[in-house]
């Protein structure tokens, strides 16, 4: 996908996140992120928004600070804040040099990327907050979603993370001509885009479907699973990926 269709997902994803948000109230709890209230939730994305275009507008991402507004301006300055962060990165070129957390030869289409996705599953978490419907994402970017966690996120965040057990996970969506195969030991945690024969466990489903699963925050009853059961336990107890607790 190029950086433009990341970025046309940035405004619909925040609004929905903002309308959601709203339903549930701000001392909401989040189900998808332990210890989390949908304040904490609409803070937390803001600040990762500001946190990007400070970056592109040239900041030090080790000295970046954000104040956060009160509750009475904290949905405008949400909103404002992707609406800047998506001029900025329009205005990007694809020569940019700014900092990123992973390696990547573009930052610019890096950062739209993250971005999207970053806001696209906060929204899943304000929606599960309201208990309103999760909104259906569209196959291509889901799986796009599924790509940069399985490939981009579970090898370099969880290396150093011990499994109980050596197991093979394939990922495969229906609505997507795609896949991916996981597999994780003592020795750490790779990722091929490929489904690869005799996975342990196979996990099928629509990609919106399964893009949350990866991400816990979809059930194991809205996908299908084949092959060891346990798996599904190990893949949320171990790979958690949910959002970090708040500090002091």
């Amino acid at each position: 996908m190029q950086a433009e269709s990341f970025l046309d997902r940035i405004g619909p994803e925040t609004e929905l996140l903002t309308r959601a948000a709203t339903w549930a109230g701000l001392e909401a709890k989040v189900p998808s992120c332990p210890g989390w209230t949908v304040r904490r939730l609409v803070q937390h994305t803001t600040k990762v928004h500001h946190s990007t275009l400070a970056l592109l507008r040239g900041g030090d991402h080790a000295t970046f600070s954000f104040d956060l507004p009160p509750d009475e301006d904290l949905f405008e300055i949400l909103t404002s804040g992707a609406a800047q962060l998506e001029w900025a990165l329009r205005a990007a070129t694809d020569d940019l040099a700014v900092w990123t957390f992973l390696p990547t030869s573009v930052p610019r289409l890096f950062w739209a990327r993250r971005q999207a996705h970053e806001t696209a599953m906060h929204r899943v978490d304000a929606e599960l907050a309201a208990a309103c419907g999760v909104t259906e994402f569209d196959p291509g970017f889901a799986a796009d979603g599924l790509d940069e966690l399985l490939i981009s996120f579970v090898a370099s965040r969880f290396r150093g993370v011990g499994v109980p057990r050596p197991f093979t996970l394939g990922v495969t969506p229906l609505d997507v001509n795609a896949g991916w195969t996981v597999s994780a030991g003592a020795g750490g945690v790779s990722s091929v885009r490929e489904v690869r024969d005799g996975c342990d466990l196979m996990v099928f489903g629509m990609a919106s479907d399964l893009y949350r699963w990866a991400w816990n925050r979809a059930g194991d009853d809205e996908v299908s699973l084949r092959g060891d059961m346990t798996i599904a336990d190990l893949w949320r107890s171990t790979f958690r990926v949910g959002a970090r607790q708040p500090s002091a």
